[in-house]
């Protein structure tokens, strides 16, 4: 065993190396007497420590016990010695973090790319989304952790194993599900349209039907919230507006996806499965249909042109876009705006999506940023307005 000891602030950091036994645990133990020295706690990088006993345990347990409130923590803690802290329950009453895994993408097939990253096949059986460098640590966790949860309440999704580092780039492994998206199946077998989308409907309905316990799972509500601020080109009056249509909005418990759009479900024999899972959450499942609205009609293509987002004609997307409300709803979508109660939120949810997409960054050009304020200011205040009547 080694052992260094530095101080960082009124951190003391303990940088560990090699084994912790009954043969050294002492050594161990009168090292670490005086620490934390400082005020705020003490930090133990386990990067170099192949393996700890009990005794090494009991040594760590009593440091802890010295930090009382302040920080404690273990960091670059390997699959091995983390066993050991999973097996003990110490993984249970300690923040302990595993060590990083090093990975490249060098040579690999980029097998696709979105907003938030880049997708590569890493071998036969995994994957890796690698996030662009502006991506934030804690939002690339929060997806990994919504993917496990959406896992183990039911919701057809592809495990999650690892977050890693890869050519500088935080990025994590998935398992690779040997399919295509129902884009790829539609664009590809355009005579099997209607099948596909039923698959689509059936997936959504079976997501909607699965109910979270109350904080278990992040309010829509409040990711379509923080949006708000982020919106320019409005007056503050308006803004205002904004916030209170999401105060009208039915609160549920609803299983959400956040973005059910036809690339972003796999098909493999016969059955679907979701990635992109970082906006996992509950709410009206009206949520996710207006976001579909929002992306085939709305934000889409006119009419004959060509529709890049989905890779095929819009006059085929409207298609997709009407079958697939009157298969999730059992009827057409006017029907269902009259028979439906939560239905008559899916346009005013997908104006207010084109406010909050539209007039934010400068990812739109400025007929549809006009477009967005026009809806706005004929559909959605209104709207609002006629409800507080």
């Amino acid at each position: 065993m080694e052992l260094k000891i530095k101080h960082d602030g009124a951190l003391s950091v303990i940088e560990l190396f090699g084994s912790i036994n009954s043969g050294n645990a002492q050594e161990f133990e009168a090292a670490l007497a005086g620490e934390p020295s400082g005020a705020d706690g003490m930090l133990i990088d386990a990067d170099g420590l192949e393996f700890i006993s009990s005794a090494g345990l009991r040594v760590l347990l009593s440091a802890k016990k010295r930090c009382k409130a302040k920080t404690f923590r273990i960091i670059n803690v390997s699959n091995e010695v983390m066993n050991v802290f999973d097996v003990t329950g110490f993984s249970e009453i300690m923040d302990i973090t595993r060590a990083v895994r090093k990975l490249t993408v060098e040579g690999c097939d980029k097998i696709g790319a979105g907003a938030c990253g880049e997708v590569f096949r890493l071998d036969d059986e995994t994957i890796i989304k690698l996030y662009y460098p502006r991506v934030k640590k804690e939002e690339i966790e929060l997806e990994k952790a919504l993917a496990k949860k959406a896992f183990v309440m039911g919701v057809p999704t592809a495990i999650s194993y690892d977050i890693v580092e890869a050519d500088g780039r935080t990025g994590v492994v998935y398992e690779l599900i040997k399919s295509k998206t129902i884009g790829e199946l539609i664009r590809g077998d355009e005579a099997h349209l209607e099948d596909y989308v039923s698959l689509y409907a059936d997936v959504c309905r079976h997501i909607h039907s699965i109910e979270a316990l109350p904080g278990q799972l992040p309010s829509f509500k409040d990711i379509n919230r923080a949006d708000i601020p982020n919106v320019t080109g409005v007056t503050d009056a308006e803004r205002s507006y904004l916030h209170r249509f999401l105060d009208l909005v039915p609160e549920t418990l609803n299983c959400l996806h956040g973005d059910l759009n036809i690339n972003n479900i796999m098909v493999q024999n016969g059955e679907c499965c979701l990635i992109d899972m970082g906006e996992f959450s509950t709410g009206t499942p009206m949520f996710d249909l207006s976001r579909i609205l929002f992306s085939m009609e709305l934000a889409g293509a006119p009419r004959g042109e060509f529709n890049h987002f989905y890779k095929m004609p819009q006059d085929t997307v409207d298609r997709v876009l009407h079958l697939f409300f009157e298969k999730y709803f059992g009827c057409p979508l006017e029907e269902a705006k009259k028979n439906h109660p939560e239905a008559a939120w899916l346009y005013p949810l997908a104006w207010f999506r084109c406010c909050t997409s539209l007039l934010k960054g400068d990812r739109w050009g400025e007929e549809k940023r006009a477009m967005a304020l026009d809806i706005l200011r004929t559909k959605l205040i209104p709207f609002v307005d006629a409800q507080d009547k």
